[in-house]
């Protein structure tokens, strides 16, 4: 089994401070560096190089301007627009999607109210149709009732059935 002894786990610790303080003393410096002119020149043997010093003797540079620096509240109100225009989207697929599956559910019901009116229909078309009334005793159907119902029935079918 491999140990480390303490002196060696010091180093280390002391060894990644110092690397972790170096950093952070970089990302705090000063950021003129950032918005330095770039030189572009190439050299006798065809080499480009990029410097932000002149190049060296009367060698033809082109300089490169630093980008724009950002204007923060600026960049803040574009992140929220394109929040928003990215919520709206997904607000109008999830209504879309509600939209649908009402939709489909509406049809499901209209197409079982449709089967009920068909069977209804077959139901009237015998010739002694049972009526039950209110106090569940049965009657036999006259034929204006029997041809009324009829025409209720294929009414709903012409209305559902589509």
């Amino acid at each position: 089994m491999l140990t480390l002894s303490q002196k060696t786990v010091r180093t280390m610790r002391k060894t990644t401070i110092f690397g972790q303080l170096l950093l952070l003393a970089a990302l705090m410096s000063n950021t003129s560096i950032l918005n330095a002119v770039t030189y572009k020149w190439v050299d006798e043997e065809g080499n480009t190089h990029y410097t932000q010093s002149p190049p060296p003797g009367d060698t033809k540079a082109q300089t490169i301007a630093p980008p724009p620096s950002v204007n923060p509240e600026h960049a803040k109100k574009q992140v929220e627009k394109r929040k928003k225009i990215l919520q709206d989207a997904s607000d109008g697929r999830t209504k879309s999607s509600e939209e649908k599956k009402k939709a489909s559910e509406e049809k499901a019901r209209n197409q079982a109210k449709c089967e009920q009116a068909k069977k209804r229909l077959a139901s009237y078309q015998r010739p002694r149709v049972n009526l039950v009334d209110k106090d569940g005793n049965y009657t036999v159907a006259g034929e204006d009732k029997r041809q009324a119902e009829i025409k209720k029935s294929q009414d709903l079918i012409n209305e559902l059935c589509k």
